[in-house]
Order: structure tokens, then sequence, then C-alpha cells
């Protein structure tokens, strides 16, 4: 498993595993460009001949697709390593001791709790997006912000802003570029007050795709009149369909992203 930046002590010591992971060459010339330097400026940052300004460290957290907490900590690495005294880097140093303890509270809390904080909850449910992000980080190939931008038809920053909230509270964790499936989960019982919203949510980007129907996808609409014993019938056959579906897809290997919802309502007021 890839290292994360708070494991490392300086900023120079994470950007050559980071380098080196990605395929150095490419890697340096790139992040060159993003910082508006050559790339033998780079090698001299990396030989700790030369140090990184903090516009060319904050133009790096860019091009690294930093969350706002590693890309913080990016820069007292850099402020740390840049000071000139004994007294100033213990300063740097005990913000970084600040921010690595407040980490470590909130993973114990996590590592407790099955359950997440109602405002939790209530952000979670409020949009489709957050869901949908989550369970995109089960799919190996959607793991990445360019990726889930890319699938999912949203701008990257919303991609970085919903992924750090899913991080924060431990739906999904960060290896490297990459966003995996936390250990928390996020259950909504019948007689939960979000459930009206996370049924509108679905319902609604249901109606969306009708617009880009795809052959593998399903769309069905009837008005029906039956009898009220085969109302049963039917409402246990589409339950046992849903029951049957889920056995399926805990065992599915995950490929694709979709959608099923399932409507069976009584049409009189």
């Amino acid at each position: 498993m890839e290292k994360t930046i708070f494991e490392f002590s300086h900023y120079r010591h994470f950007l050559r595993a980071r380098l080196e992971a990605a395929g150095s060459r490419g890697s340096k010339a790139s992040i060159a460009q993003a910082m508006g330097v050559q790339a033998t400026y780079v090698s001299q940052v990396l030989q700790e001949n030369a140090h990184l300004s903090l516009e060319q460290a904050e133009a790096a957290n860019s091009f690294l697709k930093h969350t706002t907490q590693e890309a913080h900590f990016f820069l007292l690495l850099v402020q740390k390593d840049r000071a000139g005294t004994k007294t100033l880097r213990d300063y740097f140093q005990k913000q970084m001791d600040e921010l690595l303890k407040a980490r470590m509270v909130l993973t114990e809390r996590l590592g407790k709790s099955q359950q997440l904080e109602e405002k939790d909850r209530s952000w979670y449910y409020a949009s489709w997006i957050p869901s949908a992000v989550h369970i995109a980080t089960t799919i190996p190939t959607l793991r990445t912000i360019d990726s889930l931008s890319s699938a999912l038809q949203l701008p990257s920053e919303k991609i970085l802003e919903t992924l750090e909230h899913l991080e924060r509270v431990g739906l999904v964790r960060k290896e490297g570029v990459e966003f995996h499936p936390g250990v928390q989960q996020i259950r909504l019982g019948n007689d939960s007050h979000h459930i009206l919203k996370h049924h509108t949510n679905w319902r609604l980007q249901a109606m969306n795709s009708l617009e880009r129907e795809k052959l593998n996808e399903l769309h069905y609409s009837g008005v029906v009149s039956l009898s009220a014993q085969d109302v049963v019938r039917v409402k246990d056959l589409l339950l046992e369909s849903i029951k049957n579906n889920i056995n399926i897809i805990k065992e599915s290997k995950e490929e694709e992203l979709y959608c099923l919802t399932m409507d069976f309502f009584d049409l009189k007021r």
C-alpha cells in the first residue's frame, strides 16, 4: 500500500516517493510544467540542492490533486524544511503534530462507531452525488478524481469536495491518488426522515436517464387495474425480485455503476 503524505516528515522525501510511484521522468516534467519551472530545477529540489517556494508548493498541491487537509500538511512540510531556525522548525512541526493528532482522534472515533452522525447523514442524502461517488469508489477504474468527474459528468472541484467529506466521515479512504471504500457503513431504514429525499433523488436521476437511454438499461411504466388479492401477490413477487437482485449484486464483481429503483403504488388519493 502506498504511503500517505501524513507518514512523511520531509516534503522532498514525499515528492520522490510520489514521482517514483508514477514513473519519474514523465511525472517530473509534468510537475515542473505545473509549477512553472524547468525539470532540472525539480531534480535539484529532489536532490536537496534547492527548495520549493510556497507558490510552487501550492501549484504542486493542485497537480497532485491533494485534498484540503493534504494540501495544508504539504505546505507545512515545505515551511518546516525551509525554516532557518530550530524555533521556526519546531513551530511548524507543532502544527503538523496537531493535525496528525486530530486525524488520529477521528480515526479512532470512526473505528468504534458504525453509524454516521445526523448532520453527516443529512448531507449524504441531500443530493444524489454523495452516494453515487461513494459507491463508485468500489469500482477500481473509478477511484480517481478525473475518472469520477468523467463518469458522473461533474466538475472535478465538486468531486474533490464530495470525496473530502466522505473521507472525513470514514466512508472512503485515500491511498495515493486513489479513493477506496472506507470501513464506515451507512444504512437507511424505511422509518428514516431521509427516505423521502433518497427516493426523490434517484427518481429524478431515472427521469434524466430517459433522455440518453441505452440498450442495457430498462425503464417500464404502466397503469393497471387488478384485484386486491393480486396486489399482495405482485408486491410479494417484486420484493422477491429485489431480494434476488441484491444477492446477485453482492457476489458480482464491481465494474459498472447502476441505479436500481422500483415503484408499485396505489393511484387513489
